[in-house]
């Protein structure tokens, strides 16, 4: 019991806080010029590609209203996507449908006799207007392609696509976990509404410790089972991807988030200009003394 306190204080001294992340490290090595490259996750996929970075599919772009009549081919001929707000955050506005007939259409992580086409352009609509994006302006919306899990992190979840964050500083990997949908958070891999975060050792890409609402977690919430620990595929390929992404963008301290599709392998969804703190709970593990003692993890 004695060692739980002396570890539960030695982690309350080592960890970051938000004001101090600010301080020292978002606005000293972020200038805020740089924000849109990665604000604008269309501009962000663009700056990747043309890299030679893997992204997902961009199937349609809407910039405005007149842009929803180039819709309907697309909606015709593709049997499932996702939509997106190009400027949206925290999972607001993004949508994974899939065609039911009659020209009706399911979103995965909603029940209901589904949208007709008419809803699925209002919902696009929308995007246009800015009702999902950062600063509420006009935004673009844009149709991707819907990736399917890996059998790995497939496992861990009910529904929705885990993701990987990748805490990035001056261009190395410090800190990573693992962001698994549960039924709590609709299927989205955003820990704020419910999702798991699992911490992962950085030399192995092993899951350690799990949270879930900043609170640790041991057993599964949908399903009570205990929550096994395993090895994140193509490991060292995410870690040499955010390292080649990272330098792509003029800023020291991002997160990179990572997910792998069982066909196509790890794909950059988007990267993070404030990368949230919560990172540290899901690792047992502040950031304090790797970032200010330049100690990076390979």
């Amino acid at each position: 019991m004695l060692e739980f306190f002396r570890r539960a204080r030695r982690l309350q001294q080592e960890i970051l806080g938000i004001n101090v992340r600010n301080r020292d490290f978002v606005y000293p090595l972020n200038h805020r010029r740089y924000f849109p490259s990665v604000n604008d996750k269309l501009l962000a996929k663009q700056i990747l590609s043309e890299q030679g970075l893997p992204v997902p599919r961009t199937l349609w772009v809407g910039q405005n209203h007149a842009d929803l009549d180039s819709l309907d081919a697309v909606l015709d001929n593709t049997p499932e996507f996702v939509i997106k707000p190009a400027q949206g955050s925290g999972g607001r506005g993004i949508r994974i449908m899939e065609q039911a007939g009659e020209g009706r259409f399911l979103d995965s992580h909603a029940s209901g006799p589904g949208l007709s086409r008419e809803d699925v352009q209002a919902h696009i609509a929308d995007i246009l207007a800015g009702v999902y994006s950062l600063e509420k302006l006009t935004d673009r919306a844009y149709l991707e392609e819907r990736l399917r899990p890996d059998r790995v992190l497939g496992q861990l979840t009910p529904s929705g696509l885990p993701d990987i964050r990748v805490l990035m500083h001056r261009g190395w990997p410090v800190m990573a976990m693992a962001r698994i949908p549960t039924r709590s958070s609709g299927g989205r891999a955003n820990l704020h509404q419910g999702a798991i975060g699992l911490g992962i050792e950085m030399r192995t890409g092993q899951t350690t410790h799990a949270i879930v609402k900043n609170k640790v977690l041991k057993t599964h919430p949908d399903t009570g089972q205990a929550l096994p620990r395993v090895t994140i595929p193509y490991w060292e390929r995410i870690l040499d991807y955010s390292r080649q992404a990272a330098h792509c963008f003029n800023l020291g301290y991002l997160g990179i988030d990572v997910a792998i599709d069982q066909q196509q392998g790890p794909l950059i969804l988007e990267l993070n200009a404030r990368p949230g703190l919560s990172i540290q709970l899901a690792n047992q593990q502040g950031l304090v003394a790797k970032l200010y003692s330049g100690r990076q993890a390979a």
